[in-house]
Protein backbone atom coordinates (compact mmCIF):
# COMPACT_ATOMS: atom_id res chain seq x y z
CA UNK A 1 0.00 0.00 0.00
CA UNK A 2 2.95 2.50 0.87
CA UNK A 3 5.47 1.26 -1.52
CA UNK A 4 9.57 1.09 -2.06
CA UNK A 5 11.83 0.74 -4.15
CA UNK A 6 11.50 -3.23 -3.46
CA UNK A 7 8.06 -3.24 -4.66
CA UNK A 8 8.97 -1.25 -8.31
CA UNK A 9 11.40 -4.02 -8.84
CA UNK A 10 8.62 -6.46 -7.79
CA UNK A 11 6.26 -5.06 -10.02
CA UNK A 12 8.51 -4.46 -13.03
CA UNK A 13 8.90 -8.27 -13.05
CA UNK A 14 5.30 -9.22 -12.74
CA UNK A 15 4.09 -6.73 -15.36
CA UNK A 16 7.12 -8.05 -17.72
CA UNK A 17 5.00 -11.68 -17.47
CA UNK A 18 2.03 -10.44 -18.70
CA UNK A 19 2.30 -9.03 -21.87
CA UNK A 20 -0.55 -7.31 -23.49
CA UNK A 21 -0.71 -6.16 -27.21
CA UNK A 22 -2.06 -2.65 -27.38
CA UNK A 23 -3.72 -1.32 -31.23
CA UNK A 24 -2.28 1.88 -32.04
CA UNK A 25 -5.97 3.35 -32.56
CA UNK A 26 -6.58 3.14 -28.96
CA UNK A 27 -3.22 4.93 -27.64
CA UNK A 28 -3.87 7.84 -26.07
CA UNK A 29 -1.05 9.91 -28.38
CA UNK A 30 -4.07 8.41 -31.03
CA UNK A 31 -6.59 11.23 -29.56
CA UNK A 32 -7.25 13.13 -32.65
CA UNK A 33 -9.11 10.14 -34.57
CA UNK A 34 -11.10 8.11 -34.22
CA UNK A 35 -12.64 6.07 -32.13
CA UNK A 36 -11.14 8.01 -29.29
CA UNK A 37 -11.45 11.86 -30.12
CA UNK A 38 -13.81 13.07 -28.04
CA UNK A 39 -17.85 13.09 -29.38
CA UNK A 40 -19.00 16.37 -27.95
CA UNK A 41 -16.44 19.47 -26.49
CA UNK A 42 -17.45 18.99 -23.07
CA UNK A 43 -15.16 17.64 -20.41
CA UNK A 44 -16.37 14.95 -17.93
CA UNK A 45 -14.27 13.64 -14.46
CA UNK A 46 -12.81 9.90 -14.25
CA UNK A 47 -15.18 9.29 -11.31
CA UNK A 48 -17.95 9.95 -14.04
CA UNK A 49 -17.07 7.41 -16.07
CA UNK A 50 -15.71 4.78 -14.15
CA UNK A 51 -17.87 4.54 -10.90
CA UNK A 52 -19.99 1.73 -9.58
CA UNK A 53 -23.24 4.01 -8.92
CA UNK A 54 -25.94 4.15 -11.61
CA UNK A 55 -25.98 1.44 -14.30
CA UNK A 56 -27.96 4.09 -16.44
CA UNK A 57 -25.95 6.77 -15.91
CA UNK A 58 -28.50 9.07 -14.91
CA UNK A 59 -26.31 10.66 -11.69
CA UNK A 60 -24.93 12.34 -14.73
CA UNK A 61 -27.79 13.71 -16.08
CA UNK A 62 -28.57 15.11 -12.23
CA UNK A 63 -24.98 16.38 -11.88
CA UNK A 64 -24.43 18.30 -15.36
CA UNK A 65 -28.57 18.59 -16.98
CA UNK A 66 -30.36 19.07 -13.39
CA UNK A 67 -27.13 20.61 -11.14
CA UNK A 68 -28.74 18.91 -8.68
CA UNK A 69 -26.73 19.11 -4.64
CA UNK A 70 -24.83 15.92 -3.83
CA UNK A 71 -24.63 14.21 -0.67
CA UNK A 72 -22.13 12.59 0.50
CA UNK A 73 -22.98 9.26 1.95
CA UNK A 74 -20.91 8.12 5.31
CA UNK A 75 -18.79 5.03 3.35
CA UNK A 76 -17.80 7.53 0.93
CA UNK A 77 -17.07 10.27 3.13
CA UNK A 78 -14.80 7.08 4.98
CA UNK A 79 -13.07 6.45 1.60
CA UNK A 80 -12.32 10.23 0.80
CA UNK A 81 -11.00 9.95 4.23
CA UNK A 82 -8.19 7.17 3.76
CA UNK A 83 -7.56 8.25 0.42
CA UNK A 84 -6.37 11.83 2.02
CA UNK A 85 -4.49 10.16 4.83
CA UNK A 86 -2.34 8.43 2.49
CA UNK A 87 -1.57 11.19 0.55
CA UNK A 88 -0.72 13.27 3.71
CA UNK A 89 1.16 10.35 5.21
CA UNK A 90 3.25 10.46 1.74
CA UNK A 91 3.57 14.57 1.85
CA UNK A 92 5.26 14.47 5.45
CA UNK A 93 7.11 11.86 4.94
CA UNK A 94 8.66 13.08 2.03
CA UNK A 95 9.09 16.70 4.28
CA UNK A 96 11.28 15.27 7.17
CA UNK A 97 13.55 13.16 4.66
CA UNK A 98 13.97 16.47 2.68
CA UNK A 99 14.69 18.72 5.41
CA UNK A 100 17.41 16.67 6.14
CA UNK A 101 16.23 15.47 9.76
CA UNK A 102 16.86 11.46 8.77
CA UNK A 103 17.60 10.91 12.76
CA UNK A 104 14.72 9.79 14.65
CA UNK A 105 12.58 9.64 11.66
CA UNK A 106 9.70 7.64 13.47
CA UNK A 107 8.99 10.22 16.21
CA UNK A 108 9.25 13.34 14.00
CA UNK A 109 6.38 11.63 11.66
CA UNK A 110 4.28 10.61 14.89
CA UNK A 111 4.68 14.51 15.96
CA UNK A 112 2.84 15.19 12.93
CA UNK A 113 0.16 13.16 13.49
CA UNK A 114 -2.45 15.55 15.41
CA UNK A 115 -2.33 18.18 12.61
CA UNK A 116 -2.51 15.96 10.07
CA UNK A 117 -5.38 14.67 11.56
CA UNK A 118 -6.94 18.00 11.77
CA UNK A 119 -6.17 18.83 8.42
CA UNK A 120 -7.69 15.61 6.39
CA UNK A 121 -10.63 14.82 9.03
CA UNK A 122 -12.12 17.80 8.25
CA UNK A 123 -15.95 18.16 9.48
CA UNK A 124 -15.60 14.12 9.29
CA UNK A 125 -16.38 12.69 12.77
CA UNK A 126 -15.46 9.99 14.56
CA UNK A 127 -12.48 8.48 12.16
CA UNK A 128 -9.55 8.98 14.68
CA UNK A 129 -9.01 5.26 14.45
CA UNK A 130 -8.78 5.14 10.81
CA UNK A 131 -6.16 7.63 10.75
CA UNK A 132 -4.39 6.68 13.71
CA UNK A 133 -4.37 2.74 11.83
CA UNK A 134 -3.40 3.77 8.97
CA UNK A 135 -0.34 6.31 10.15
CA UNK A 136 1.23 4.37 12.63
CA UNK A 137 1.65 1.73 9.60
CA UNK A 138 2.81 4.23 7.47
CA UNK A 139 5.57 5.32 9.94
CA UNK A 140 6.53 1.57 10.04
CA UNK A 141 7.05 1.25 5.89
CA UNK A 142 9.10 4.41 6.02
CA UNK A 143 10.92 4.09 8.45
CA UNK A 144 12.30 0.60 7.08
CA UNK A 145 12.54 1.95 3.87
CA UNK A 146 14.77 4.79 4.73
CA UNK A 147 16.92 2.68 6.75
CA UNK A 148 17.70 0.73 3.71
CA UNK A 149 18.20 3.77 1.99
CA UNK A 150 20.05 5.08 4.00
CA UNK A 151 22.72 1.49 4.67
CA UNK A 152 22.87 1.56 0.27
CA UNK A 153 25.62 4.24 0.56
CA UNK A 154 26.86 6.66 3.24
CA UNK A 155 27.33 9.12 -0.05
CA UNK A 156 23.52 9.73 -1.08
CA UNK A 157 21.85 12.94 -1.77
CA UNK A 158 18.56 13.56 0.24
CA UNK A 159 17.20 13.80 -3.36
CA UNK A 160 18.22 10.04 -4.16
CA UNK A 161 17.20 9.02 -0.06
CA UNK A 162 13.64 10.28 -0.35
CA UNK A 163 13.29 8.67 -3.95
CA UNK A 164 14.94 5.44 -2.99
CA UNK A 165 12.88 5.96 0.11
CA UNK A 166 9.53 6.76 -1.46
CA UNK A 167 9.40 5.38 -5.12
CA UNK A 168 6.14 7.85 -6.15
CA UNK A 169 4.44 10.71 -6.61
CA UNK A 170 0.67 10.94 -4.64
CA UNK A 171 -2.36 12.58 -6.36
CA UNK A 172 -0.25 12.53 -9.67
CA UNK A 173 -2.10 15.44 -11.53
CA UNK A 174 -2.42 14.57 -15.74
CA UNK A 175 -3.99 16.72 -18.56
CA UNK A 176 -7.04 14.91 -19.80
CA UNK A 177 -8.73 16.92 -22.30
CA UNK A 178 -7.63 16.04 -25.14
CA UNK A 179 -9.61 12.48 -24.75
CA UNK A 180 -12.68 14.17 -23.27
CA UNK A 181 -12.06 14.11 -19.52
CA UNK A 182 -11.55 17.32 -17.41
CA UNK A 183 -7.84 19.47 -17.49
CA UNK A 184 -6.72 17.98 -14.06
CA UNK A 185 -7.36 14.80 -13.49
CA UNK A 186 -5.28 13.31 -10.49
CA UNK A 187 -3.49 9.56 -10.03
CA UNK A 188 -3.56 8.53 -6.85
CA UNK A 189 -0.21 7.63 -6.83
CA UNK A 190 2.11 7.27 -9.24
CA UNK A 191 5.00 4.59 -8.58
CA UNK A 192 8.47 4.50 -10.17
CA UNK A 193 8.59 4.10 -13.72
CA UNK A 194 4.99 5.40 -15.06
CA UNK A 195 3.20 3.01 -12.73
CA UNK A 196 -0.58 4.10 -12.13
CA UNK A 197 -2.20 2.92 -8.59
CA UNK A 198 -5.18 3.43 -7.32
CA UNK A 199 -6.44 2.97 -3.61
CA UNK A 200 -10.53 1.71 -3.38
CA UNK A 201 -11.89 1.26 -0.09
CA UNK A 202 -15.38 0.09 -1.27
CA UNK A 203 -16.03 -3.96 -2.53
CA UNK A 204 -14.23 -4.75 -5.77
CA UNK A 205 -15.95 -3.49 -9.01
CA UNK A 206 -14.79 -4.71 -12.47
CA UNK A 207 -15.82 -0.69 -13.55
CA UNK A 208 -12.27 0.38 -11.50
CA UNK A 209 -10.76 -1.40 -14.45
CA UNK A 210 -12.22 0.75 -16.73
CA UNK A 211 -10.70 4.14 -14.47
CA UNK A 212 -7.15 2.87 -14.88
CA UNK A 213 -8.01 2.63 -18.75
CA UNK A 214 -8.87 6.10 -18.48
CA UNK A 215 -5.70 7.27 -16.59
CA UNK A 216 -3.54 5.54 -19.09
CA UNK A 217 -5.30 7.05 -22.17
CA UNK A 218 -4.91 10.47 -20.25
CA UNK A 219 -1.19 9.84 -19.30
CA UNK A 220 -0.82 8.49 -22.42
CA UNK A 221 -2.35 11.37 -24.45
CA UNK A 222 -0.05 13.96 -22.32
CA UNK A 223 3.52 12.65 -22.57
CA UNK A 224 3.21 9.93 -25.48
CA UNK A 225 4.36 7.31 -23.22
CA UNK A 226 2.80 3.96 -23.38
CA UNK A 227 1.31 2.60 -20.22
CA UNK A 228 0.81 -1.17 -20.41
CA UNK A 229 -0.73 -1.44 -16.79
CA UNK A 230 -1.14 -0.65 -13.59
CA UNK A 231 -2.35 -1.56 -9.54
CA UNK A 232 -5.92 -1.73 -8.06
CA UNK A 233 -5.15 -1.48 -4.31
CA UNK A 234 -8.36 -2.79 -2.40
CA UNK A 235 -7.60 -1.31 1.31
CA UNK A 236 -9.78 -2.72 3.99
CA UNK A 237 -9.09 -0.97 7.79
CA UNK A 238 -10.42 -2.99 11.22
CA UNK A 239 -10.19 0.27 13.84
CA UNK A 240 -10.86 -2.11 16.26
CA UNK A 241 -7.63 -4.33 16.25
CA UNK A 242 -6.45 -1.38 14.38
CA UNK A 243 -5.11 -3.21 11.52
CA UNK A 244 -4.36 -2.82 7.58
CA UNK A 245 -5.24 -5.57 4.87
CA UNK A 246 -4.73 -4.74 1.16
CA UNK A 247 -5.07 -6.55 -1.83
CA UNK A 248 -3.05 -5.51 -4.65
CA UNK A 249 -4.48 -6.42 -8.40
CA UNK A 250 -2.17 -5.77 -11.13
CA UNK A 251 -4.40 -5.28 -14.33
CA UNK A 252 -3.36 -5.01 -18.01
CA UNK A 253 -4.50 -2.20 -19.95
CA UNK A 254 -6.08 -3.96 -22.36
CA UNK A 255 -8.06 -3.00 -26.08
CA UNK A 256 -11.21 -4.18 -24.14
CA UNK A 257 -10.71 -1.79 -21.46
CA UNK A 258 -9.94 1.10 -23.89
CA UNK A 259 -12.95 0.35 -25.78
CA UNK A 260 -15.13 0.14 -22.98
CA UNK A 261 -14.11 3.38 -21.60
CA UNK A 262 -14.63 4.86 -24.93
CA UNK A 263 -18.13 3.88 -24.62
CA UNK A 264 -19.16 4.99 -21.51
CA UNK A 265 -17.89 8.57 -22.23
CA UNK A 266 -19.30 8.33 -25.68
CA UNK A 267 -22.67 7.67 -23.82
CA UNK A 268 -22.72 9.83 -20.73
CA UNK A 269 -21.10 13.11 -22.84
CA UNK A 270 -24.61 12.49 -24.72
CA UNK A 271 -27.06 11.96 -22.09
CA UNK A 272 -25.44 15.43 -21.46
CA UNK A 273 -25.11 16.97 -24.61
CA UNK A 274 -28.39 16.24 -25.92
CA UNK A 275 -30.26 16.57 -22.27
CA UNK A 276 -30.95 12.93 -22.05
CA UNK A 277 -32.87 11.75 -18.85
CA UNK A 278 -31.99 7.86 -19.06
CA UNK A 279 -34.31 7.11 -16.07
CA UNK A 280 -33.37 5.58 -12.96
CA UNK A 281 -31.82 2.47 -12.85
CA UNK A 282 -33.30 -0.63 -11.88
CA UNK A 283 -31.26 -0.95 -8.65
CA UNK A 284 -30.26 2.29 -6.79
CA UNK A 285 -26.93 1.73 -5.25
CA UNK A 286 -26.73 2.96 -1.50
CA UNK A 287 -23.41 4.92 -1.93
CA UNK A 288 -24.44 6.95 -4.63
CA UNK A 289 -24.38 11.17 -3.68
CA UNK A 290 -27.92 11.51 -5.63
CA UNK A 291 -29.94 8.93 -4.35
CA UNK A 292 -32.10 10.96 -2.52
CA UNK A 293 -32.74 13.74 -5.03
CA UNK A 294 -33.14 10.88 -7.95
CA UNK A 295 -35.76 9.80 -6.17
CA UNK A 296 -37.44 12.72 -5.97
CA UNK A 297 -37.20 13.49 -9.76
Amino acid sequence: MFYTIDDVVKYSRIFRNMPVDISEELRGWSWSNPPLIPPYPLKLSVSDIANEFCETGRFIYLRYVEKAPEQIQPRLARGKLIHDTIAEALRIAKMIIYSGRLEGFREKFMAEAEESYRKVSQNIEDMRETFNTIWSYAADIFSSSLARAKARSPYLSIDSIATLTIPGVSEYPVDGTLIGLTKTIRIDYLLQPSIIVEYKTREYNPIYEVGLAAYALAYESQYETPINHAIIVSVKIDERRREIKYYEKPIAISDHLRQKFIDLRDNLMKIVNDRIDPGKPKQCHPDCPYLKVCKSI
